[in-house]
């Protein structure tokens, strides 16, 4: 089957998830897949290593109408005339873009499968980019096929009635970051090294994180907090530096991101709200478990007791008191380094492709 992937951001998550998208699809037998990425993309230099053609195009280099116009017709050229040309059957776009909602149509009416992946049902609370949800998500009303990374996604998308549930896919968000099974971790020793990681936005849960700490710290509990990612700490700051806290207020780009996952026991993801978690699925490729809220599709991305603890409430009192579980208890530490080791299979690459070229063959 001819596939072509479409990946039209430029850094963040969904770069790294078309990286490895791309990845798993060279190695599918009887799969050719071919890549459309953004020019400017931060990780365009990777796809270097595969030996074949990666289209880089222009995507919302300028803020002209005129500009971005003429960007999304050369997309759209290109992509009508490789389904034109016989080369792509289907065509998959990692994450919606802009233009992508605009370019399904077309797609179909040239005879091609257009599939996306749906990460977001709804906004977050607190994100910027909350403003182009419903524009984004819409694309699936005209999709052959929707894929999400968990069942809330899927049960969302299906009671606002996006898509039908009959061509929805709920599947997982494979982990991201190595493509070889992490290294068992030395056995932890002193103070637990929590990471809190990524974008500073009103639904990642911050000020939850450090009041769960505060708690802790006042309970005597040792923990060495790390705070790594871009965005606004206004009165957090002077609570992390009375916390000790290692601070990083800035973007990370993923050459420093295996460096700073290596300093760290465990991931925080003290989400008040989620569809799921990026930055979990890089914790698990770094063999670090999490420990996390109950909220969204984290539930279904973090096992309890096996990749992580799951609090019992989106509280500072139940998030602190799952931390130190984890914190007091370093032969579950150890329980959980082990089980993501186990795990890896079900939470690969190419069981997600496997998965997702299998229906879309169904399709044809």
């Amino acid at each position: 089957m001819k596939v072509l992937l479409l990946s039209l951001g430029r850094r963040g998550g969904s770069v790294r998830f078309g990286y490895e998208l791309f990845a798993a699809a060279q190695a599918q037998p009887g799969l050719e897949a071919k890549m459309i990425i953004a020019r400017g993309s931060e990780n365009a230099a990777d796809f270097e290593r595969f030996g074949t053609e990666v289209l880089r195009l222009p995507t919302l280099d300028g803020k002209a109408p005129w500009t971005l116009a003429g960007n999304f017709l050369a997309l759209r050229g290109h992509v009508l005339g490789r389904i034109a040309a016989g080369e792509a059957e289907a065509v998959v776009a990692v994450m919606p873009h802009l233009f992508t909602p605009l370019l399904a149509p077309a797609v179909r009416r040239k005879g091609a499968l257009y599939a996306t992946i749906i990460h977001d049902a709804e906004a977050h609370p607190g994100d910027p980019t909350a403003v182009v949800t419903r524009w984004l998500r819409s694309e699936a009303k005209g999709a052959d096929l929707v894929v999400t990374l968990s069942r809330q996604v899927a049960d969302r998308l299906a009671a606002l009635r996006i898509a039908p549930r009959e061509r929805i896919l709920p599947l997982f968000h494979p982990d991201m970051g190595l493509h070889e099974p992490a290294s068992p971790p030395a056995p932890r020793e002193g103070p637990l090294r929590l990471l809190f990681f990524g974008r500073i936005l009103g639904y990642k849960g911050l000020p939850l994180l450090v009041s769960a700490v505060e708690l802790l710290q006042s309970q005597g509990v040792p923990i060495r907090l790390g705070v790594a990612g871009a965005g606004e700490l206004g009165d957090l700051r002077p609570r992390l530096e009375a916390l000790g806290a290692e601070i990083a207020n800035r973007w990370h780009s993923e050459a420093e991101m295996a460096e700073i996952f290596r300093r760290y026991d465990a991931v925080a993801l003290p989400y008040v709200e989620a569809s799921q978690s990026g930055v979990a699925a890089v914790a698990f490729a770094h063999g670090l478990p999490v420990v996390a809220t109950p909220v969204g599709g984290i539930v279904e991305q973090v096992e309890h007791g096996v990749s992580g603890i799951l609090a019992a409430s989106a509280t500072a009192e139940a998030f602190a008191a799952a931390v130190k579980r984890l914190a007091e208890d370093s032969a579950l530490h150890a329980r959980l380094a082990h089980g993501l080791r186990a795990g890896a299979e079900g939470r690969s690459w190419p069981r997600f492709i496997d998965a997702l070229v299998g229906r879309l063959r169904s399709l044809r």
